[in-house]
């Protein structure tokens, strides 16, 4: 796959990873995100995505789903979802790199199909890949200061696309926050709050970012 874009034909089956192919039960394709809205993005699939084919169906999704409920927020209504990678890793490993390569082109697509506004970054790896390396608790620090997302930051498969959206919409924010499990927001970050904690101020920060752009 190629910055052109991906082929079409092969969304639905596609087949480039042949492991994740063999072990998968269905590709996890992402929910509708209303135009200029917030697009949640983790990981990978896990058991009850592969299962149900919606993203963040699991304890992690429904915890966050309870999180934007808060905020008057609704799935599909003012946020849709999506993954890194579609298809479940066996075991919920992390995707390594030719899984994240081969899979972007088809979020790139999708990015520029539905154009969010403001993209929640769910983890480490969804972080990694649109604000680039290093320590989860540095990206969501220097988000505080600056959420604007700079495609230069994002991986080289995605930078077109971010750099089109960026032309039509007058920029897009991207908020970094921890994995919603339970057992991520029970530990500490560096900075001593618990990761829970950091999670809420992260999800406030997104729907701020949405409705500064609502304003504008």
């Amino acid at each position: 796959m190629n910055n052109c874009g991906p082929n079409w034909n092969r969304e639905f089956d596609c087949k480039l990873c042949p492991r994740l192919a063999a072990s998968r039960i269905q590709i996890v394709f992402p929910t509708p995100c209303p135009r200029a809205g917030l697009l949640v993005i983790g990981e990978a699939p896990g058991a009850d995505e592969d299962e149900l084919g919606e993203g963040f169906v699991g304890q992690a999704g429904r915890a966050l789903d309870a999180l934007l409920v808060r905020h008057g927020l609704e799935r599909n209504r003012d946020y849709g979802v999506a993954n890194i990678v579609r298809c479940r890793p066996p075991g919920n490993r992390k995707p390594d790199k030719t899984e994240i390569d081969n899979c972007l082109p088809w979020l790139w697509a999708f990015l520029l199909r539905t154009r969010p506004k403001v993209l929640l970054l769910v983890g480490s790896t969804a972080t990694e890949v649109f604000l680039g390396p290093g320590p989860l608790h540095w990206h969501i620090e220097r988000s505080r200061k600056s959420p604007v997302l700079l495609a230069k930051d994002a991986h080289p498969i995605l930078q077109p696309a971010i750099r089109r959206l960026h032309g039509a919409m007058d920029g897009i924010f991207a908020i970094p926050m921890p994995h919603t499990s339970g057992m991520a927001w029970n530990r500490k970050a560096p900075d001593g709050k618990t990761w829970r904690e950091i999670g809420e101020e992260q999800v406030e920060l997104a729907v701020g970012c949405l409705e500064l752009s609502y304003a504008t």
